[in-house]
């Protein structure tokens, strides 16, 4: 099995807001390098507005099974992200952040297997549309990177 070093996501996503400040989201995406699913969620707070842009502290949670030449692998990374997303004037806008964190690996190849845990650092960038007031749509990328698997 490769050695997963780097993972480019291509996302799609929705948030919502169940009050004022926080922030519930998924994702589902697709891993380039390993050409498999991805899904993750999130849940975060926004701790500061100003007229332009909203910052947000969240942690997000990740699940993705892959399988290449009869050896398994699964990964769950946990990350704490930053996020900062603009006030969208017209519905459209764009988010950016980063978030570092652990990812738990189970690989297993012709009846061995071994898990363990790896440090996991994670980037991402997109679009996002204000569909109402408490609910937008995601469209982005990001690029995430799990050490030493």
């Amino acid at each position: 099995m490769k050695k997963l070093i780097a993972i480019l996501l291509l996302t799609t996503g929705l948030a919502a807001s169940a009050q004022a400040a926080v922030i519930i989201g998924a994702d589902a995406g697709y891993l380039v390098d390993a050409e498999e699913e991805y899904l993750s969620a999130r849940l975060g707070y926004a701790f500061k507005a100003n007229a332009s842009l909203v910052h947000q502290l969240e942690l997000e949670v990740g699940y993705s099974k892959q399988e290449d030449s009869g050896a398994e692998g699964e990964f769950i990374p946990v990350t704490l992200n930053y996020r900062a997303e603009t006030v969208a004037a017209n519905r459209l806008g764009f988010y950016f952040g980063a978030g570092a964190g652990f990812a738990v690996t189970d690989v297993s190849f012709a009846g061995f297997s071994d898990d363990g845990t790896s440090f996991a650092l994670q980037a991402f960038a997109g679009v996002n549309f204000k569909a109402s007031d408490s609910v937008s749509l995601h469209l982005g990328a990001k690029y995430l990177w799990i050490d030493d698997v």
